[in-house]
Parts: C-alpha cells; structure tokens; sequence
C-alpha cells in the first residue's frame, strides 16, 4: 500500500511543478501582450496624445498597492493570533510586492504630471499621501531590520503593519478627496465625472483656484454672440503667469474657444456669464473624451488589472518561499553549529 502511494505523490509532485512552469509561462505571454497592447492598440488619448496610455500602468498598480497591504495585514493578524512563521513571511513578502507597486504607481503618475501639468512633482495631496504611505512601509522594513530578536521583531512589526493598514485607506481614498486643492485631475479626467467650477466677478470675489492654479479675472467682453473673458493664470509657483481669453456662445449656452493653462494640456473653459453683474463661471476640462470609451482601450484595461494581480501573487509567493527557506537554513546552521 505505501509502495503503491510513493510515485502517486511524486506524479503529483511532478504534476504540481509543470502547472507552476505553465503558470509563469502563461503570466509572461499575458503581461507581453499588455504592453504590446499599451502601445500599439490602444489609440492614443485625444488632446493627451502617447501621455493618456499610462492609465494601462498607473491604475493597475496603484489598486494592486492596496490590495498587497491588506494581504499583508491579514497575514499580520493571522500570526498575532497563531504565531507561525509562514504567516509573518506572508506579511513581510506581500508588504514587499505593495511597496514595490507603489513605487511604480508614483513614479508612472509623476511621468504624466510631467507631460500634462508640466511638472512631476507638485506637493499635490496625492502625491504627498503616497509619498507619507511609502514612508511608513520604509519605516517598517527599517523597524524589521533593527531587531535581532526573532519573535520580537515578528510580534512588533506585526502589530506596526496593522497601523500602516489602518492609515493606508486615509491616505489614498479619504485625504486627496477632502483637499480643495489638487492637480490630480479627479474631476475633469474621467469621463461622465463633471467639475463644479468657480464663479468669478467682476465687482466681488475676482480670484479664485481650480486645482493649484490661481485664476484672477480681468474682465468681461461682450463681442456680438461671445462673451469673451479674461482671465490672468498663475500656474503653480507662479512659474507661469498668461493672460487668457475663453469664450462664451450666449445664444446656446455652452463654451467657445477654450484655451490650455500655460504648460499644460487641460482647458480653461466658461460655462456661465452674468453679462449684468459682470460674472463669469470658470472651469477646467480635459481635452477629447474619456480613455476608457474606447472598446480596445477599455478591455486592454482590464488584462492589465488581471496581469498585475497575477505579478503580485506570484512575487509575494516567491517571496514568501525564499525568506522561510533563509529560516530553515538559519535553524540549521544554529543546531548544527554551522557558521553563518
């Protein structure tokens, strides 16, 4: 009977390793396809132009950023309440994989404000929130490393880990949302979503902010069907000061001519004016229409969600494996009193 159940368990040993091979084999032609697709097949993004491709990139890693920390908080509880050693190399690797991606979503979204809003890092609230999450996992690889004690350093960093879970959702979701100011484009980028846009006059309130842009108006022209307005921008470090002029149509009610903000691709648009009262509705919009209205952009989109996440699971995986093989060597160096 045990003669009989050995090679069955080789077979499935054997059986187990050709599925892993598949797996990565299928996981590199997928992730190929992905980028042959980013910049092939997917059309360019109307008024953005090759710049509108980097959403195949930045969303996907920042969403797998946020599932990579919770797995590594999961794997924190889990060995807070059994203390195994396979669950703290679950948190660490899976904590390691999230860092990762979210150095890449940073530095794909600093690319883009580079091309669009022509600088890669502003302060922007989104930019310092996940500039403050990279930070605190640092912290806690660095809180790892300064321990000696095993069981101390996983019980410690394990209870650390929870608190950056705990901040992680405030960070990327909570904080960006509730700043007035912002030059991600929260609004003005993603199609069917609508900027409230400010209200300027001329006897009043005549500055105001759209973003990190200062909008200062100068004043209301009525040139036959237009009202011509001029607006005085002062981009972000008043590196860029320009004099625009957007335009009104009165006799449908929509914009006319929308100028770009100076170094930038996003629009200034009027899409209201109080001709009597001398106000004028100001607002930013992006150029063209939504990225993911696009058929092959939209399911190009979704491969690349599926192939991150498969990245992730097979990074932290492999992780995983290496950091408790290092355990097992260590174990066996100590009891047989090998040098290190």
């Amino acid at each position: 009977m045990s003669i009989r159940a050995m090679p069955r368990k080789s077979c499935s040993m054997s059986d187990r390793l050709r599925l892993n091979q598949a797996a990565r084999i299928l996981l590199g032609v997928w992730m190929a396809g992905i980028i042959v697709a980013m910049f092939l097949i997917v059309p360019q993004y109307v008024g953005l132009g090759d710049a509108g491709r980097i959403i195949i990139l930045h969303v996907p890693t920042a969403w797998i950023t946020t599932v990579a920390f919770a797995v590594s908080a999961v794997y924190s509880i889990r060995y807070l309440w059994k203390r195994r050693a396979a669950d703290d190399a679950g948190a660490v690797a899976a904590a390691e994989a999230g860092f990762l991606f979210c150095v890449l979503a940073t530095v794909s979204g600093m690319w883009f404000a580079n091309i669009v809003w022509g600088t890669p890092w502003n302060w922007d609230p989104r930019e310092t929130t996940i500039l403050i999450l990279l930070l605190i996992y640092a912290a806690y690889f660095a809180l790892r490393s300064a321990l000696d004690d095993v069981e101390r350093r996983r019980r410690l960093s394990a209870v650390y880990n929870l608190f950056a879970a705990v901040t992680m959702p405030f960070l990327l979701f909570v904080a960006p949302r509730m700043a007035e100011s912002t030059l991600h484009p929260n609004c003005a980028f993603i199609q069917g979503s609508h900027c409230d846009g400010i209200w300027l006059e001329m006897n009043g309130t005549r500055v105001g902010q759209l973003g990190d842009v200062v909008l200062a108006l100068q004043g209301i022209e009525q040139r036959g069907d237009l009202a011509v307005v001029q607006v005085e921008v002062r981009m972000p470090g008043l590196r860029d000061v320009a004099l625009l002029t957007p335009s009104f149509e009165l006799s449908s009610g929509k914009p006319a001519d929308r100028p770009e903000f100076p170094g930038q691709q996003f629009l200034l648009a009027v899409e209201g004016v109080d001709l009597t009262n001398g106000r004028a509705l100001l607002n930013m919009e992006a150029p063209g229409t939504g990225l993911l209205s696009n058929s092959r952009t939209f399911w190009t989109f979704m491969a690349a969600n599926i192939g991150f996440l498969g990245l992730f699971i097979w990074l932290y995986r492999l992780r995983a494996d290496v950091l408790l093989l290092q355990e097992r060597l260590a174990r066996r160096e100590v009891t047989y009193g090998l040098p290190a």
